[in-house]
C-alpha cells in the first residue's frame, strides 16, 4: 500500500493539471518566471488561490508553502510561517507533500534562529518521508539537521547528519541535492575556522549553482568571498565576489543578505586602505540592516563597531552601541550568545578608552558569562576539565599565598597592626560596594515600577480605544440597516406609482382617443424605470456588491449587475418587473440566464447563497 501512495499523489496532480483552465496556466507560467522576484511572486500567487477551487489539495498547499518563502526572502518570518502551517492543513493526506511542507517550515524557523521549532519540524518531516519510503527526502532531512547543528555551533552533530545526507544523496545519485550538503558542509568547516579548506569546498559547488544563478548561488559566494578575506590572499577577487552578491541580491530583494555582502564589501575596503570607502559602507549596511529588523544586525554590528574602535572613533563607536542596546530588546534582532559576545569585546573596548569603568565591568562580567553558558552547552566535558584546571591552578595560586603569608608572619610579628587596620579597611570597602549595589537595585527598582505604571496606563487607553471602535462599528450596522430599510420603502413607491400608472392607462375611458398618450407613457415608464435612482441609493448601502461582483464575474452586463443588485434586496418578482420595465415572466427567464451565465445553472439555492452572501 506505501509504495501505491506516490503513484496516487502523482496521478491525483496530473487530473489537477489537466483540469487547468487558461487562466491557472497563464498564471503558473508568470510565477515561474518572476521567482527571482518576491514582490511580484506574491501577486501572482494570491491570484492563483483565487482559483483554489479548481486546484487539488497538493497544489494549494505547495503554493501557500511557496507564499511562505517569498515572505522569507523578503525577511517577513511571522506570514513565511503563517502561510507555511496553512500549507500543512492541505497536504494532512499526502505523506509526501505533507514532508516537504515541513521541510520548508524548518528552514524558516532556522533562519529565525529558532533551532529547536526548526528540529522538531524536520522531525515530522523525517517520519512522513519514511511512511512514504522515500531515501531522498531522508537525505535531505538530515542535511537539514547538519546545518542547524551547525547553526547552534554543534561541529560534531552537525559533520554526523552531513555525513549520513551525503551517503544517501550518492546512493540515490542525487547530484544536485549533493552538491547542496557539500555547500552545507563548507559551511560547517567555514564556522569552525577552517577557511581554506572551507574555500575549496565552496569553489567545488559553485560552478553547478551559477548555471542557475538563485539564492543558493549567492549566499555560497558570500560565504566563499569571507573565506577569501579571512586568509588575506586574493582581496580583488573577494571584492568581485561580493559586488555580484550586492547586485544579484538587489535585484531579487533579497535586502537582509544584501547588506550582509555590503558590511563585508566595508572589510575589503579596510583591508585595502580605503577607510572613506569602508565607513559609508559600514554605515550603509547598519543602516539598512537595522531598518529591516534583519538578524544579520548585530553580526554587522559587530564588524562595524571593530572598524571604528580600529580607526579611534570611539565616540561614534559610543553612539552605535547604545543605537544596538535600545534596538535588541527584541527577539528578533537577536542572534546568538557567540554574536553577543562579540558585540561585548568591542563595548569592553569603546568603554575602555572613553574611561567608563563601570560599564566595562559590566560588559565583561556578561562577557564572562555567556563564556561560560556556550561552553556548557557546546561540550560539557569540556568545560569539566577547563573548571578542573581553573580549581587546579587556584588552588597552587592559594598554597602561594599561604606559604608567603606564613613566610611573613614568622618575619613580621610586629605588623599585627598593620594587618588589622587593612582587614578594617577590606571591610569598610566591602559596605561600600554593598551600599552601591543596593543604591543601584533601588533604582532599578523605581524604574520597574514607573514601567508598569505605564504599561497600565497604555492598556486603560487601548480598552477606551476597542470601546469606542465598538461603539462605532454598531453604529455603522444600524445605519446601513436604516439605508437599506429607506432603499426598500423607496423601491416600493416606486413601483406602486409605476403599477398604478400602468392600471390607469389600462382602465382610460376612452383607449382609442388616449391612445398616443398612454404609449408615450409606457415608453417613458421603460426607458426610465427609475434605475440611476436606485443605483445611487443602492451604491450607499452595499458600497462594494456590484464591484465584486463585476471582479468574480467579468462577463456580467451593466444590466446583469443591475438585475443582482434588487436580488439582493429581496424583492418579489412582480417587483422587479416593475422597476425593469418588463413581464414576471421575463424576470424569471433572466433568472436562469443569469445563472448559466456565471456556470450555476440550475443551482438555485447556491445562486441565493451567492448574492447573500457577497457584502
Amino acid at each position: 500500500m506505501k509504495k501505491l501512495t506516490p503513484l496516487v499523489i502523482l496521478l491525483c496532480f496530473f487530473l489537477s493539471t489537466q483540469a487547468q483552465t487558461p487562466a491557472i496556466e497563464k498564471l503558473n507560467k508568470q510565477i515561474e518566471n518572476n521567482l527571482s522576484n518576491p514582490d511580484s511572486t506574491k501577486i501572482y500567487l494570491f491570484r492563483l488561490l483565487k482559483h483554489a477551487a479548481e486546484l487539488h489539495d497538493t497544489v494549494i498547499g505547495k503554493t501557500y508553502s511557496t507564499l511562505g518563502i517569498q515572505y522569507n526572502k523578503l525577511a517577513v518570518p511571522d506570514s513565511a510561517e503563517f502561510y507555511m502551517k496553512k500549507a500543512l492543513d492541505y497536504t494532512e493526506k499526502y505523506p509526501l507533500p505533507h514532508a516537504k511542507m515541513y521541510l520548508n517550515l524548518a528552514i524558516n524557523y532556522r533562519f529565525g534562529s529558532r533551532y529547536q521549532e526548526s528540529l522538531e519540524a524536520l522531525d515530522n518531516a523525517m517520519q512522513f518521508y519514511k511512511k512514504a519510503e522515500n531515501k531522498e527526502g531522508e537525505g535531505l532531512v538530515y542535511g537539514e539537521m547538519g546545518s542547524n547543528y551547525n547553526y547552534m555551533m554543534n561541529s560534531e552533530k552537525a559533520l554526523e547528519y552531513l555525513k549520513k545526507a551525503i551517503a544517501i544523496l550518492t546512493e540515490v545519485n542525487n547530484q544536485r541535492e549533493l552538491y547542496i550538503v557539500k555547500q552545507k558542509l563548507a559551511n560547517l568547516y567555514y564556522n569552525n575556522g577552517d577557511y581554506a579548506f572551507a574555500k575549496d569546498l565552496y569553489e567545488e559547488v559553485l560552478p553547478n549553482f551559477a548555471k542557475n544563478k538563485g539564492l543558493n548561488y549567492y549566499y555560497t559566494l558570500l560565504s566563499y568571498a569571507d573565506c577569501l578575506i579571512q586568509l588575506e590572499e586574493n582581496y580583488k577577487g573577494a571584492e568581485e565576489a561580493l559586488k555580484e552578491v550586492e547586485s544579484g541580491l538587489r535585484e531579487m530583494n533579497n535586502k537582509e543578505y544584501m547588506w550582509l555582502s555590503v558590511s563585508n564589501l566595508a572589510k575589503v575596503y579596510d583591508a585595502t586602505g580605503r577607510t572613506q570607502e569602508a565607513q559609508e559602507a559600514f554605515q550603509k549596511a547598519y543602516d539598512g540592516s537595522l531598518q529591516l529588523n534583519s538578524t544579520r544586525f548585530m553580526e554587522i554590528s559587530v564588524h562595524y563597531l571593530d572598524f571604528l574602535n580600529n580607526h579611534k572613533q570611539y565616540t561614534k563607536a559610543l553612539s552605535v552601541i547604545d543605537q544596538v542596546k535600545n534596538n535588541t530588546k527584541t527577539s528578533r534582532l537577536k542572534m546568538n550568545a557567540e554574536n553577543e559576545i562579540d558585540f561585548l569585546k568591542q563595548t569592553v573596548s569603546t568603554y575602555s578608552q572613553k574611561g567608563m569603568v563601570e560599564n566595562s565591568l559590566q560588559s565583561f562580567e556578561r562577557m564572562d558569562f555567556l563564556k561560560d553558558s556556550l561552553n556548557t552547552a557546546i561540550n560539557k566535558a569540556k568545560s569539566l576539565e577547563l573548571q578542573e584546571a581553573y580549581q587546579n591552578g587556584l588552588q597552587r595560586e592559594k598554597n602561594l599565598v599561604l606559604t608567603k603569608n606564613n613566610e611573613l608572619l614568622v618575619e613580621n610579628n610586629n605588623k599585627k597592626d598593620n594587618i588589622l587596620l587593612l582587614s578594617i579597611l577590606i571591610f569598610i570597602l566591602i559596605l561600600a560596594i554593598g551600599l552601591v549595589l543596593f543604591l543601584s537595585n533601588k533604582n532599578k527598582l523605581k524604574l520597574q515600577q514607573e514601567l508598569v505604571t505605564s504599561l497600565e496606563t497604555s492598556q486603560k487607553v487601548l480598552e477606551e480605544k476597542n470601546t469606542l471602535e465598538h461603539e462605532l462599528s454598531l453604529e455603522r450596522e444600524r445605519t446601513l440597516v436604516n439605508k437599506e430599510k429607506e432603499l426598500i420603502e423607496v423601491t416600493m413607491e416606486m413601483s406602486d406609482l409605476q403599477n398604478r400608472i400602468m392600471e390607469l392607462i389600462a382602465h382610460r375611458e376612452n383607449p382609442e382617443s388616449s391612445e398616443a398618450l398612454a404609449t408615450k407613457l409606457k415608453d417613458l415608464l421603460s426607458n426610465n424605470n427609475y434605475w440611476k435612482y436606485f443605483k445611487g441609493k443602492f451604491v450607499e448601502v452595499h458600497p462594494v456588491f456590484a464591484s465584486q461582483l463585476s471582479e468574480m464575474f467579468p462577463s456580467l452586463s451593466d444590466s446583469d449587475v443591475a438585475y443582482c443588485c434588487m436580488l439582493k434586496l429581496q424583492l418579489s418578482t412582480k417587483e422587479i418587473a416593475s422597476l425593469m420595465g418588463i413581464s414576471s415572466d421575463q424576470v424569471e427567464s433572466k433568472t436562469a440566464t443569469l445563472r448559466r451565465k456565471i456556470g450555476m445553472g440550475d443551482d438555485i439555492l447556491g445562486f441565493e447563497k451567492l448574492i447573500d452572501h457577497l457584502e
